[in-house]
């Protein structure tokens, strides 16, 4: 697995929801592998979309209500033990990158740990969707031909809970903007941690933190492409942008979207 990032951010189990979320937001990143402080030793892994879970998405919801009261300040300062994926999936370094891609595709999963060995479970390095992406040539097919022409989308009054449970119950990490049919903005995951890692919150109560609306948090400068342009467009701006996905976008009316998963299915499962 040589083109694994040997530069891993890591939290240990004891670290906050909150402060997990803060890091994922600085360092453009959605999954964070949780490590034992002394071993290195991985104990599970941090996930945007389990975030979003906790904050009305699903049912770690339940944490915030029975544990906590509904306090929202007390619950996102949780350890992010209480809601991290106890099991990852992981490779060791004599992986492929066929094996990466599979565990991607097929898990949905944006990014993997890598492991020293299964004994010592010691975290070594960590491959990305983005580090598998083919180089930004023309691949001979248009973007309409990849993209998913069925899009949820997002209206501007909707709430920051509303958005999770969105998220959480299809797998999506970005949800398009509309009103009156045309693209007005994008809402990404890391809109929702950015509210989270501000601090600018509505009291202590749940509820009214979490019915803050989407034009509040969402980004109005959005980066699209057209249906006809070739899929090397998009991996060129995955790597200008750091963005995993793009409106696909023709006289400022959406007509799909195209990520980084529908560019590693073409390429690797054509």
């Amino acid at each position: 697995m040589n083109i694994a990032e040997r530069n891993v951010i890591t939290v240990p189990p004891l670290t906050s929801i909150k402060n997990v979320a803060k890091l994922m937001k600085e360092r453009d990143v959605r999954r964070i592998p949780v490590v034992d402080p002394g071993t290195k030793r991985l104990e599970g892994m941090a996930k945007a979309i389990d975030i979003l879970d906790f904050l009305g998405g699903g049912e770690k919801y339940n944490i915030i209500e029975k544990d906590y009261k509904g306090n929202f300040l007390s619950a996102i300062n949780a350890p992010i033990s209480r809601i991290m994926n106890k099991s990852p999936r992981f490779l060791d370094a004599k992986a492929s990158v066929e094996d990466a891609v599979e565990i991607m595709l097929d898990r949905h999963s944006s990014c993997i740990p890598i492991v020293e060995n299964k004994g010592s479970m010691k975290v070594a390095a960590i491959v990305t969707e983005r580090d598998v992406l083919p180089p930004a040539v023309d691949f001979g097919v248009k973007v309409k031909g990849v993209m998913q022409e069925k899009v949820i989308t997002s209206s501007l009054g909707m709430m920051l809970s509303d958005v999770s449970k969105i998220m959480v119950r299809n797998g999506l990490r970005r949800l398009p903007v509309v009103l009156s049919d045309k693209l007005v903005g994008v809402v990404t995951i890391f809109d929702v941690l950015g509210f989270l890692e501000g601090g600018q919150y509505r009291g202590i109560n749940a509820e009214e933190n979490l019915s803050i609306r989407v034009e509040d948090i969402m980004e109005r400068e959005v980066v699209s492409v057209a249906p006809d342009d070739d899929l090397g467009v998009v991996c060129r701006l995955v790597r200008e942008t750091g963005f995993g996905g793009f409106p696909v976008v023709s006289d400022s009316a959406l007509e799909g979207i195209v990520t980084t998963t529908d560019v590693l299915r073409w390429v690797y499962r054509k």
